[in-house]
């Protein structure tokens, strides 16, 4: 709650600033039981796939409806992220294939490299942490038309949540081609935030460096 309350303090300044309002997402881990315990009755099969704070039961949108009203963001501005569904995505998207090896070792505990000459399997061995941080970090984003640019990710560090799988999943999502800027805010027990460095896709870094660079025998601008 801490983090959810520091998240929406950041989208409440920027609408103050006459900033458009961020996209605000949710990450809920909560394994097998989201679709069954979380969401209320009777949405549709729209709302079910890509739920709103406001889609959950409501003993659950009165946890964060206290928070949301203080700072005058309703609740169906807020996208409801979980751990079934990246699971279901992450595990798609590796059996398709495509993905370079070495980010497979990454994404999937105790992967080991083929012996030569055979192709390479689907992983069946359980998902790591870094790379269901991956897939909410691309949720949290939007689609390649609506992203964001720059993501602030606030999370509480815990015996549940480790500082560390969020810096792999961040950069496992450049790796994998995320184009979106993030930075990490850690949050206290007190509200206090520990705010990270911005850290750009390298190659976004290095097309910034490139256009920045004088031509030989042009003036600088």
């Amino acid at each position: 709650m801490r983090a959810f309350e520091a998240a929406l303090g950041l989208a409440r300044r920027h609408r103050e600033s006459g900033l458009p309002m961020p996209r605000l997402s949710v990450a809920f881990d909560h394994r097998g039981i989201f679709r069954t315990q979380f969401l209320d009755d009777g949405l549709s099969n729209s709302q079910k796939r890509r739920p709103r704070l406001s889609h959950l039961h409501p003993a659950i949108r009165e946890v964060f409806q206290p928070a949301a009203a203080l700072h005058q963001i309703a609740l169906g501005d807020i996208h409801a992220i979980h751990e079934d569904s990246a699971r279901q995505h992450l595990s798609h998207t590796l059996a398709l294939g495509g993905v370079p090896e070495r980010l497979v070792r990454s994404m999937v505990a105790g992967v080991a490299s083929p012996p030569s000459g055979e192709e390479p399997q689907v992983p069946t061995q359980r998902l790591t942490c870094a790379a269901i941080t991956t897939e909410y970090f691309s949720r949290a984003a939007g689609d390649a038309a609506s992203g964001t640019t720059l993501l602030e990710v606030f999370f509480e560090e815990s015996a549940w949540s480790e500082r560390l799988a969020y810096g792999r999943g961040l950069q496992l999502s450049h790796l994998l081609g995320s184009t979106s800027t993030i930075r990490l805010n850690l949050v206290s027990d007190c509200g206090a935030v520990s705010q990270g460095a911005c850290i750009a896709p390298k190659f976004a870094v290095a097309a910034a460096q490139a256009s920045a660079t004088p031509v030989p025998g042009m003036p600088d601008a």
